[in-house]
């Protein structure tokens, strides 16, 4: 989004968002600054509403609080605007080729008209006529050159649209990512849920909930370059593991969710087991060549979709499965309670 305010409006919005900002426990990060400058300036009426009612439920906001706003009330929103100009850049290469066809079409069938009557004059010749069907003739075939070589700057223009266009799904996908792992992050996911082809219905898909066991312990004893090795090795695992109609994100420091659709239970859980068993096999190298010393366990929890689940109702069951999988001793795949009675 462009910003429209001038340089001393906008440092007062900035002043006034840092006051905002400053009782709460979120980071003082671009996304946090993004979703308080948004905030003061009243330039996002919807982000304001859900900021607010999360203010009046608790005396400090979080980082994850944050970024769920930020995924929901501004990266949503300047998606939707991608989106918009990816379609209007599509529309307009297309309303132009087709003008260019049809103008073509028109001159043709002139040309042909043309060509007809010159037919039918050739047994009253005369020089005045015969120049005159000359001129016009070549003025025909002029403008199809002239057509012809619009028809291929098109073509040309085409393809530089293409690479806008490729440009900006690039650029819509961004703010849905988390940088880390590539992976898609809880905006993301929750745009990936949009995109079935009944968003409500939860009824077909398993939820996995992934948590990497001991992670502090990881960071401490390691270092936040292992730490981050680990996080990139168990997304470089889930994608190996998972179907094209699966998605994986991360929600948040060792989180992980994975929205598996079309699988029962039973399918979820080993697939689970298997995602369990390669972490616990991986090796994970410092910077100077030496083996990480220690092993890479994973806690999964699964839940599946029923009938008036949300993806937050969805996700409770599942984190309560995986809390279960750390109180049993981490390194399993527990199933939500009510699954398990089944």
């Amino acid at each position: 989004m462009r910003y429209q305010q001038s340089r001393e409006e906008s440092a007062e919005i900035l002043r006034r968002a840092l006051q905002l900002m400053s009782p709460h426990e979120a980071g003082y990060h671009p996304l946090s600054y993004a979703v308080w400058y948004e905030h003061a300036g009243q330039l996002n009426p919807p982000l304001s509403q859900d900021l607010e009612k999360l203010i009046a439920a608790a005396n400090s906001l979080t980082d994850a609080e944050i970024c769920r706003l930020h995924a929901l009330h501004i990266a949503a929103r300047d998606v939707e605007m991608f989106e918009l100009a990816q379609r209007e850049l599509r529309e307009l290469i297309g309303r132009t080729e087709q003008d260019t066809a049809e103008a073509e079409t028109t001159l043709q069938r002139f040309t042909d008209a043309l060509q007809g009557a010159t037919e039918r004059l050739r047994s009253e010749p005369t020089d005045s006529v015969r120049a005159l069907l000359g001129n016009l003739l070549s003025q025909a075939a002029q403008v199809q050159s002239t057509l012809r070589t619009l028809h291929a700057q098109l073509a040309k223009q085409r393809e530089e649209v293409a690479g806008v266009i490729e440009r900006l799904e690039r650029a819509q996908t961004e703010p849905l990512r988390d940088p880390l792992t590539g992976l898609v992050n809880l905006g993301g996911f929750r745009r990936a849920l949009d995109g079935q082809d009944d968003p409500a219905d939860l009824t077909r898909v398993v939820l996995l909930a992934v948590d990497v066991d001991y992670f502090k312990r990881i960071n401490d004893t390691h270092g936040h370059v292992i730490g981050d090795k680990v996080l990139m090795k168990v997304a470089k695992i889930l994608g190996e593991h998972l179907a094209p109609e699966d998605v994986a994100a991360r929600i948040g420091g060792d989180e992980f969710v994975v929205l598996l659709r079309g699988k029962t239970l039973s399918q979820a859980a080993a697939l689970g087991e298997r995602i369990r068993s390669s972490a616990q096999r991986s090796l994970i190298v410092h910077p100077d060549g030496a083996q990480f010393a220690g092993e890479v366990t994973l806690s999964i929890g699964a839940a599946c979709g029923r009938t008036g689940d949300t993806l937050e109702t969805l996700r409770h069951r599942a984190d309560a499965a995986l809390y279960d999988a750390k109180a049993a001793g981490r390194n399993r795949v527990a199933l939500a309670a009510e699954l398990r009675q089944r």
